[in-house]
This record gives C-alpha cells, sequence and structure tokens, in this order.
C-alpha cells in the first residue's frame, strides 16, 4: 500500500472504533447495541446492505438472525443466498474474504468458535481484503465478542434442563395453542405447528373479542428450544394484554415498545397478525418482519400481501402502520414461518415460498386439514429423511 492508502486505512480503524466503543459506552439494551454496531459499521464501510448470519456450532447450521437494508419481505431471499456463498470458508479461517466483486464476507470470532458470518454487499472493488479492509478485523472482534457473550446457556450445553423438564415446558406451550379450530358460514381455520426440539419458537392463535370479526396471529421468535419459547411465552401474554385494552392501529407500535429488551439479551421476533371484518369483507393486518402472507384464489392465482415493518423487539423507535385487502369468497389466507419455507433436501436446496404456494394451489378445494396435510406431506417429501431445522408452523384460512 502507498503511504495515503495506509492513511487511509488507519483513519476508516479509528473512526470505527470510536463508534463502536461510543455505542458500547451509551447504550445498555443488547438490540440497541446491535442496531448501533451495524450502523457504524455500514458507514465505516460506505454501505447500506448488511446481513448477520448466526453459527450454531453444535448442530452445524448458520440462519439468518437479523439484516439491514433490504426490503422486509427478503428473509427467504437472503437465505437462499447461503446456499450460493462460501460460508464454510469462515469455520476454517478468520480473515474476511470477498463472496464476488462488491460483497464481503467477515467472520466473527471472540476466542476460538465462530460466533457468526456478516455479509456486507455494495463494499467497492478494491481495495481488497485483508491487506486493504483491516477494519473488517475490528468489526470481526467487536460483532464476535458481542455475540458470545450474548449467548444463553440453555443454548450452549443442553444438561442445564432435563428432559423432563423440557417435556413438561412443551406440554405447557401446546396449551397454547388452540385446541379447536372454527368453522362458520364467513369462514374457517385450520393451524400445524411442529417444534424442532422439545420447545419451540413458533406460536399461532385466534381471537373472537367481537361479533362478525375475528384476529389471527401467527409469529416466530429468534433462536431455537428454550430460548425462543421464552421470548414466545412473553411475547403471548403481552399480545392478549395489548390485543384486549388497545387501539388496533397501533397495536404492533405498542408490542414493539413491549418486546423490546434493554436487558443483557438479544430477542426479537417476526410476526403476523390480521383481523378479518365479515361485514365488509376485507383484512387488516400488520406485518413485523415475517414472509408476506398468500391469498390464493379460486382460480389458482396468488397475490402476496406486501408491507410492514422490522421485526418486534429489534430497535426501540419501530412503528407500524395496518394494510388492508379486500377478500373473496373462496379466497385462501396462507402464513407461515421460515420453519416450512426453508426445509431442505439432500441436494442443500430449500423448499421455498414457491413451492409452498403451488402446492396449496394445487390442493386448495380441500378441506383445511387435508389440504395442510398434503403440503406438509408434499414438504416431508421434497426433504427425504433430513429433520428439520427449525420449528414449523403453516396456519390456512378460506373465506366463505
Amino acid at each position: 500500500m502507498t503511504r495515503a492508502q495506509e492513511q487511509r486505512v488507519d483513519a476508516l480503524e479509528e473512526s470505527l472504533g470510536r463508534a463502536l466503543v461510543r455505542a458500547l459506552v451509551e447504550r445498555q439494551g443488547m438490540n440497541d447495541l446491535l442496531h448501533d454496531f451495524l450502523d457504524a459499521i455500514g458507514g465505516a464501510l460506505g454501505v447500506s446492505r448488511l446481513v448477520l448470519y448466526d453459527y450454531d456450532e453444535r448442530a452445524d447450521v448458520f440462519e439468518l438472525l437479523c439484516f439491514r437494508g433490504y426490503p422486509a419481505g427478503s428473509r427467504s431471499d437472503l437465505n437462499r443466498w447461503l446456499a450460493q456463498l462460501d460460508v464454510r470458508r469462515a469455520c476454517r479461517e478468520r480473515a474476511p474474504y470477498r463472496a464476488g466483486d462488491q460483497r464481503l464476507l467477515i467472520p466473527l470470532y471472540f476466542q476460538e468458535p465462530l460466533e457468526a458470518l456478516l455479509l456486507v454487499e455494495g463494499i467497492a472493488p478494491e481495495p481488497e481484503p485483508p491487506a486493504g479492509l483491516p477494519a473488517a478485523r475490528l468489526v470481526s472482534r467487536f460483532l464476535g465478542l458481542f455475540l458470545s457473550s450474548n449467548r444463553l446457556p440453555i443454548n450452549q450445553r443442553r444438561d442445564l434442563a432435563s428432559v423432563s423438564d423440557l417435556e413438561r415446558a412443551r406440554e405447557v406451550q401446546l396449551a397454547y395453542l388452540p385446541s379447536e379450530y372454527p368453522v362458520t358460514e364467513k369462514y374457517e381455520i385450520y393451524g400445524y405447528n411442529q417444534s424442532s426440539a422439545l420447545v419451540g419458537g413458533d406460536y399461532f392463535d385466534y381471537f373472537c373479542r367481537r361479533n362478525g370479526a375475528i384476529e389471527c396471529v401467527v409469529a416466530d421468535a429468534c433462536g431455537h428450544g428454550l430460548a425462543a419459547a421464552l421470548i414466545m411465552s412473553t411475547f403471548r401474554g403481552l399480545l392478549h394484554s395489548e390485543v384486549a385494552g388497545g387501539d388496533f392501529a397501533t397495536l404492533f407500535t405498542r408490542l414493539n415498545h413491549e418486546v423490546f429488551s434493554g436487558g443483557e439479551l438479544l430477542q426479537y421476533l417476526t410476526a403476523v397478525f390480521f383481523e378479518y371484518d365479515e361485514e365488509r369483507a376485507a383484512l387488516r393486518y400488520f406485518n413485523a418482519g415475517h414472509f408476506d402472507p398468500l391469498v390464493v384464489h379460486t382460480d389458482g392465482s396468488a397475490t402476496r400481501l406486501e408491507g410492514g415493518g422490522p421485526p418486534l423487539g429489534m430497535f426501540r423507535g419501530s412503528s407500524y402502520e395496518p394494510r388492508s385487502s379486500p377478500v373473496e369468497p373462496g379466497d385462501l389466507l396462507v402464513l407461515f414461518t421460515d420453519g416450512l419455507v426453508e426445509l431442505r433436501n439432500d441436494r442443500d436446496e430449500f423448499f421455498g415460498i414457491d413451492r409452498v404456494t403451488q402446492a396449496v394451489v394445487a390442493h386448495r378445494r380441500l378441506a383445511l386439514r387435508e389440504l395442510a396435510r398434503d403440503v406438509l406431506g408434499g414438504a416431508a417429501t421434497f426433504t427425504g429423511a433430513l429433520p428439520p431445522d427449525d420449528d414449523l408452523t403453516l396456519f390456512l384460512m378460506r373465506f366463505r
């Protein structure tokens, strides 16, 4: 490097270091810290698009933790990138490396195990890392330390909770899910849930608080196992309280404020909440970082209900506006969590939103329980004997 390049690199490292230390000193909650860290990294590297993939050493899998600068419905696309990126290199070496002309992958380490992988998109083609971008090593250590300190012990050591304790926790969790599914002159609903561990972080429910309307929710907490189940249990209690006593238009803004953690653990969840008004034949809905709900029509076409904000609890100041959409008799509303979309086959391909949509369209005239059985059966055939990596939920509603 020339002397001018060395001075530029020194200035970059210094400014990034100051920004990271300032965030560490001024912020208290883990969500705030992550928010400021990503802002500082993006600003120092001159990019707005960042993706953080968590790494579970025990299961040897990468999973999407959070992202910045992409549309709210990008979770599936960003997960598909994993199959195209050389993520395994991060397990072998600590140095940042390129993944194309404008993508940089930064392995995040604090001690020996890999904590996560940061994808930076929009980086200038030159200079090449690591010689020309040593600031990436500072990013690696800072975020590696952050994520290492954020691990729940229950996620690190399975023996901290006995199987019988987890089984009892699963019984409680199953009691949270609906035991009956209403069928009226105006609609019918059905839901299916499967945890990848004894306890999980997926949740769905419905509420009939007033005549002529029904409200439903599908949510997915970050992480797996007991940690995710604790987040979801908290969310369920908050949701029941807020639904009972507040204005619909501000529901998710209030929930975000309640879910946001000012403590020592990073926690958030994606969720879709909707209200169906029978007289208006219309849906009002919120989406916080979740997959776009699908509406499959009687002619076999499908529409995505777009719009929304970041996951609940991710950022302190997030606000959410309700969207609305008309529905017709015979339309099917389809919601799911990433455990279904991200089922893999032996070629490491995802089942994906397109296959979910195709399966629902093909069997759209069946009763909902049979429809769910055929969609899930097709997913099981696709994956073969491979077990699911994540909790799985499929929620269906048909308008009559």
